[in-house]
């Protein structure tokens, strides 16, 4: 996923290179669906019900595009209630497949049917890369929207993805100087979170006190967001994660746009004394080294149509 803009001018010029201007008109097939794109908070209290109660969203799972287990599922595999609650927001069975499923599960002579397998062909996807069978990933699941052509933007286009869905776009109200809401509560020490916290931690994500203290050193955070199974998953996001922050701020992990933003407003943030001590290693280990690409990084940490 592709950070948001930085706030300040610094680091603005610092990661200019890691970014375009986007030029195309989309020609999507179906209208695009407005509040689908609007962060929870800004969705009436009727909406949030409905996207709660009938469709199993959280508001961590509608601010980001692809983690909430219902886009898994074309229209037709909804219940009667999912397609009820889904009709009530705004979605018919086109813009649902399309913009929520993105076609994913379709099958490959499906999507031919739909007239669409050659966009999937056009973003470089093979059938064994639609059935999962490849051993590679298409080029496109490691570009930002902005590096796509005018010939895989139009293939995309034709999967409802547009810039902000490509690019996966974090709808979280952010107030912060970082690219995402910083989460505060892994930087607290095993011994201060309250019960609930360290349980979850513990039995759905297998930390212990020394692996919470000590940033990077568990094995659950080997694992991108999309690659942690489907407990690890809800455990991560009972306490807060979602896949823009779990893994950002970890030791192992820290983007280009993380370090940039660290330096910059290290003297000017209170936090824990672990935060402070796990910064510092991390910076000591990253200034020496030469630039990375910011975007492919990012990209790839989670993928698109079939992923």
């Amino acid at each position: 996923m592709k950070a948001l803009p930085p706030r300040s001018t610094g680091a603005a010029i610092v990661l200019a290179s890691c970014t375009t201007l986007a030029t195309a008109q989309d020609n999507l097939r179906f209208a695009k669906p407005g509040f689908r794109y609007k962060s929870f908070d800004k969705l009436s209290t009727t909406s949030q019900a409905i996207a709660e109660e009938q469709l199993g969203y959280t508001d961590i799972s509608w601010n980001n595009f692809g983690i909430a287990p219902i886009e898994k599922k074309r229209w037709s595999e909804l219940t009667d209630a999912q397609r009820d609650g889904a009709s009530l927001l705004g979605f018919t069975e086109g813009v649902w497949d399309c913009y929520q499923n993105h076609y994913s599960s379709y099958t490959w002579t499906e999507l031919a049917e739909e007239g669409i397998q050659d966009h999937i062909k056009n973003l470089g996807w093979t059938q064994s890369h639609w059935e999962g069978t490849a051993d590679d990933i298409p080029s496109t699941e490691g570009k930002w929207w902005d590096l796509l052509t005018s010939e895989e933007k139009e293939a995309a286009n034709g999967f409802c993805y547009f810039e902000d869905n490509w690019d996966e776009i974090d709808l979280t109200p952010n107030d912060s100087f970082f690219p995402h809401p910083f989460p505060d509560f892994r930087f607290k020490p095993w011994s201060e979170l309250d019960e609930v916290t360290q349980n979850v931690a513990s039995e759905m994500l297998g930390y212990d006190n020394e692996t919470w203290d000590n940033l990077g050193t568990a094995v659950v955070e080997r694992n991108t967001f999309m690659n942690l199974d489907s407990r690890e998953r809800e455990g991560a996001m009972d306490l807060g994660f979602y896949k823009h922050t779990w893994g950002k701020f970890e030791k192992s992990n820290y983007s280009c746009f993380t370090a940039i933003l660290f330096l910059m407003i290290l003297m000017h943030t209170p936090h824990s004394r672990l935060f402070h001590e796990s910064l510092r290693g991390v910076l000591l280990e990253l200034l020496p080294r030469r630039s990375k690409d910011c975007s492919r990084d990012a990209r790839l940490d989670g993928g698109h149509v079939a992923g």
